[in-house]
């Protein structure tokens, strides 16, 4: 079972977990917004999107087991503690299972074309592990964009459904926050795979990857992602400097542990030079992402 839950990397399917109940008891019922899914419908909805992270997760290690055994050999699992064969159908029931249940979950809502998101999903989380993730910012750009996807789904299935011409400016007002939140977890989280391609360059190297470590090289890789973060802190105080000016107990909380974490990122990595300093600034920026997500809370909470 411990293996079981450090192949599908628990952590990860916990944060996905928290993300959505965040979204749908911190944020969507205490705005007061009309909301679409029963406690049934919203279970069925984490069920398929934290098995879909799972089994994305399992084939990613399916993958990377040689870049693995460069990059951290003693965390290999699949090949060792599992076999390969076993992995992947571990992978294929787990991806089975959540396509299922997202479409009882849309012809419960009486939209059964929402069913293509979770298709669509795990198309996309295939096509990333076996072929994108080698391509030089594609597989960035596409799990970043998977990271940030986790918010808007949750928006869509709890909102669109019950959109009429009465709710439909508030619906879309809810709708525009969401997706300013997963526009900053987009951006968090594709700074942290430049940092992780720079932390991983040698493993990856080995498997003929091209990443943007590999292809300017990992101090130049680190200074670009240096001067992107700049650029994300800026539009992380512009968004606070509009919209939580007032409330300062959601402005501190951005200030110093989202905004003041970054700039520390920001400027370690002008200097970074170490394997072991790049690994402990990807682990700052996913810690970031963790406190980014409680921040929706923290917002509506404290207004």
């Amino acid at each position: 079972m411990l293996t079981f839950f450090k192949l599908i990397r628990l952590p990860n399917v916990l944060m996905t977990i928290l993300t959505q109940l965040v979204i749908v008891y911190a944020i969507l019922i205490p705005s007061g917004v009309d909301i679409s899914l029963s406690w049934w419908q919203l279970g069925l909805l984490i069920f398929s999107t934290a098995l879909l992270t799972a089994g994305g997760n399992v084939i990613n290690d399916i993958q990377d087991i040689e870049i693995d055994k460069v990059n951290k050999p003693e965390k290999v699992l699949v090949g060792r503690s599992i076999t390969e064969n076993n992995a992947f159908t571990i992978y294929a029931v787990l991806t089975v299972i959540a396509v299922v249940a997202g479409f009882i979950l849309a012809n419960s809502l009486d939209k059964p074309i929402m069913a293509t998101v979770f298709v669509f999903v795990a198309f996309l989380l295939y096509i990333y592990a076996t072929s994108l993730k080698s391509m030089l910012l594609v597989g960035n750009l596409v799990i970043s964009l998977l990271v940030g996807l986790v918010i808007m789904i949750t928006g869509i299935f709890e909102l669109y459904p019950v959109i009429t011409p009465v709710n439909q400016g508030a619906q879309q007002v809810m709708l525009k926050i969401l997706f300013d939140f997963a526009v900053g977890a987009f951006l968090i989280n594709l700074a942290r795979e430049w940092v992780k391609d720079c932390e991983d360059i040698n493993g990856d190297h080995a498997g003929e990857r091209n990443t943007l470590a590999i292809a300017i090289g990992r101090i130049r890789a680190a200074r670009v992602v240096s001067v992107f973060l700049f650029i994300v802190i800026g539009l992380i105080a512009w968004y606070v400097n509009t919209y939580l000016y007032r409330n300062l107990i959601a402005l501190f909380y951005f200030v110093f542990l989202i905004i003041a974490p970054l700039m520390y990122v920001m400027l370690k990595l002008w200097n970074a030079e170490k394997t072991s300093q790049y690994h402990l600034l990807s682990t700052v920026l996913k810690v970031v992402l963790l406190i980014g997500i409680c921040s929706m809370a923290i917002i509506t909470l404290t207004t």
